[in-house]
């Protein structure tokens, strides 16, 4: 007599639902996450394409025990919900701006060393924070990063040059990769950016170029700006997936 052992479906939650929490929610409903089982969706506002898994009470979602929780509603949502939802579970986000606030890493490590839960931030469209982490082991390591704005009107031009941590109170909607590989590596207040507006096009530009002891790193990425395409989304569709798989790369 034979028997096979299947591994237990985990269960997630998401926070948000906006453009890239809902490819992450179509992704799910359409079985591109086996062994994964959806059981709240939190928004600020009704979201039908959830149905029955929407709330818009974070003490709803909270209460489902999930063994995962995504944040991918922005930092604001990150810096609201975050300790409540380390005492729950893991937490995963897109959201790094918010940890550029020093009050609020503060806040996530206090609930993190209380819970014993971890927040992980999660690649989103840039690439390459392996090898950021990597160079970090040596502490003369130099991170310099080159982001754009989303596309618009008007020709390429470079807004601001200075620390992380000062464009992301700049521009706390566009510099989540550039606050990940700043913390990945030498700190927002050592990592160094040049924030740009693209001009019109359908992509734009995340790069950076770190220094250390054991060489250079260079990375450039191009996301596409189009319906339906959605690069954070597919960050954490990948990392879910990762998450189940008996080898881990990366």
């Amino acid at each position: 007599m034979t028997s096979t052992h299947e591994a237990p479906v985990r269960r997630f939650a998401l926070i948000g639902c906006g453009r890239i929490g809902s490819a992450v929610l179509a992704a799910w409903q359409g079985g591109g996450l086996p062994g994964w089982e959806l059981v709240s969706v939190l928004s600020r506002t009704a979201a039908p394409q959830a149905g029955a898994l929407a709330t818009t009470d974070a003490a709803q979602l909270f209460a489902r025990r999930p063994d995962l929780i995504v944040e991918c509603a922005g930092p604001a949502a990150l810096a609201q919900h975050v300790e409540a939802a380390l005492a729950v579970a893991p937490v995963w986000t897109v959201s790094a701006v918010a940890l550029a606030d020093a009050a609020v890493l503060s806040r996530v490590n206090e609930a993190a060393r209380r819970s014993g839960h971890r927040l992980r931030i999660l690649p989103g469209a840039l690439a390459g924070l392996d090898g950021v982490a990597a160079a970090g082991v040596d502490p003369s390591g130099t991170l310099q990063l080159d982001i754009d704005l989303l596309p618009g009107e008007g020709e390429r031009a470079q807004v601001f040059s200075g620390s992380v941590r000062e464009a992301a109170a700049r521009y706390p909607d566009h510099v989540n990769v550039a606050v990940a590989a700043a913390l990945a590596g030498p700190g927002p207040d050592a990592a160094q950016i040049r924030v740009h507006h693209p001009g019109p096009g359908p992509r734009f530009t995340l790069a950076f170029h770190s220094e250390s002891m054991f060489g250079s790193l260079a990375v450039q990425v191009r996301p596409l700006v189009a319906p339906g395409v959605h690069p954070v989304a597919a960050s954490i569709v990948a990392a879910l997936r990762q998450e189940l798989r008996p080898v881990w790369v990366g």
